[in-house]
């Protein structure tokens, strides 16, 4: 596998990642294709917010966004979306792209990696599988 920044031609490849892995089990969500590439191509070509691809055999199998983060020491990477094409998990790709994404926190300087999921979901046992803990925070919310 080999991870990189997509191209703007590869951004649908990465919307139909997207929309396959969000809408399986549990999320089943449904997301209109050209709001998914809006989504994408707004983390692509900036300084702090990052676009990558995992690429198996040519094909793109997994998308991130992710965003630099300043902190006092050493800036972070906040993972906003992890996914793997719903027919490509549970098959070792996750935790190869999340090793990848962590090599490329590295090179941007980062000293961490920082994420929200759910307790009751897959994904949070994946994470800790992965080497992330869990810290003590409130993730707060307000509509303007």
């Amino acid at each position: 596998m080999e991870i990189r920044i997509p191209a703007k031609i590869e951004i649908p490849f990465c919307a139909d990642v997207y929309i396959s892995a969000y809408g399986a089990e549990p999320w089943n969500e449904v997301y209109e294709k050209s709001s998914v590439e809006k989504y994408i191509s707004d983390y692509l070509g900036s300084k702090t917010k990052q676009c990558f691809a995992a690429v198996e055999n040519g094909k793109i199998i997994g998308a991130t966004l992710c965003m630099v983060v300043p902190s006092i020491g050493a800036p972070f990477l906040r993972i906003e979306d992890f996914c793997i094409t719903a027919e490509e998990q549970e098959k070792g790709f996750g935790s190869e792209f999340m090793k990848l994404i962590a090599e490329e926190a590295k090179k941007l300087g980062c000293d961490s990696l920082i994420l929200g999921t759910q307790r009751d979901f897959p994904s949070h046992k994946f994470y800790l599988k992965n080497g992330f803990s869990e810290i003590e925070s409130a993730l707060l919310y307000k509509e303007t």
